[in-house]
């Protein structure tokens, strides 16, 4: 799995999701176009059934879209 950076903190996927009324309240420390990166190793894996790693590697759109189905887009 990919390391996650130092400066990012791991935020629950429960706190990072996108509501249909818009975004939540975030924290002010999350990186909003790269939500998916707050998420831990584990839970990153549960969410979209592969490691960061193997994300890393599909196509930006195929990205954008699993993000989309997950809510953190």
């Amino acid at each position: 799995m990919t390391p996650l950076s130092p400066f990012l903190q791991v935020y629950p996927y429960e706190a990072l999701i996108v509501t249909t009324r818009g975004r939540n309240r975030l924290p002010k420390d999350v990186d909003r176009a790269r939500l998916e990166r707050h998420l831990s190793p584990e839970e990153f894996y549960q969410v979209f059934g592969m490691t960061m790693t193997e994300f890393d590697r599909l196509a930006l759109w195929k990205r954008n879209e699993l993000k989309k189905q997950a809510r953190l887009f």
